[in-house]
């Protein structure tokens, strides 16, 4: 019986054989992305490409999809790529060990691909990817702020421009304004614009926890030995991937055309 047998039955085979021949690229395999990542391999998309320069650490298993003892050390693309092979042995997996960043988006957005999901958490290589992804008119969604948060059912689907609660998704709004895009202003000879940077996104309106400072007393945006210090996020399995479930649905739903 194969793998994807329950899935034709929800989807139609028409449906089935569509997504065996779909190829989408996933930004960033942390605990969203690991997750919609996840789901793509066990809907039966037949192509993922998969980006991510990380390695699965101890502190990634509370929330990491595919993160098990035995995946600490490993890249996060090779971790997810032997998690998918073990549930579709015919899946076809393009990985991409990079960074993305800012003058380098342009060329780390794979071509060819049927939709494109950021789950990068880091704020400029995220709005650097939105922007140029709304440049060339590719389809895509995104995830918002996820840790620091409880309640997976605080979670909201709809544009960019119309979330609220997110302290993430206003810096990525007030970034993308400064670079041309934005809400309707109310004239029609704009509207066309608007609709073209809708950006189709998840995110939540629960309150984050507020990260933990550094212990050596150190602050947030000093560097330290040649490195810049962060505070460290809290994090629980239950928003991250609620967030990855809803995206890799919004992107299935797109290309087989179910809204």
């Amino acid at each position: 019986m194969p793998f994807d047998d329950r899935t034709r039955i929800l989807l139609g085979d028409a449906n089935a054989d569509r997504l065996a021949t779909a190829r989408i690229c996933v930004f960033g395999l942390g605990g969203v992305g690991a997750a919609a990542a996840m789901d793509l391999v066990r809907v039966g998309v037949g192509q993922l490409v998969a980006i991510d320069f990380d390695e699965v650490q101890e502190s990634n298993l509370n929330r990491l999809y595919f993160g098990y003892q035995a995946a600490i050390g490993l890249a996060k693309t090779d971790a997810f790529t032997k998690a998918a092979l073990q549930i579709n042995p015919g899946i076809r997996i393009e990985k991409l060990d990079s960074l993305v960043r800012g003058a380098e988006v342009a060329q780390r957005i794979p071509a060819g691909c049927d939709y494109y999901l950021d789950c990068i958490d880091t704020l400029n290589p995220k709005v650097n990817l939105i922007a140029e992804l709304l440049r060339r008119g590719l389809p895509f969604a995104s995830s918002m702020g996820t840790a620091g948060r409880l309640a997976p059912e605080r979670l909201k689907v709809g544009t960019l421009w119309d979330s609220a609660g997110c302290p993430l998704a206003q810096k990525v709004r007030q970034r993308l304004k400064r670079l041309g895009f934005g809400p309707p202003l109310g004239k029609a000879e704009r509207q066309a614009a608007w609709l073209a940077s809708a950006v189709l996104c998840v995110w939540s309106d629960e309150p984050p926890v507020a990260p933990a400072l550094p212990a050596d007393g150190s602050l947030p945006g000093q560097v330290v030995g040649g490195e810049r210090v962060r505070a460290v996020q809290g994090s629980a399995p239950f928003v991250p991937q609620a967030a990855g479930h809803l995206l890799a649905s919004l992107a299935v739903r797109a290309i087989l055309g179910l809204r």
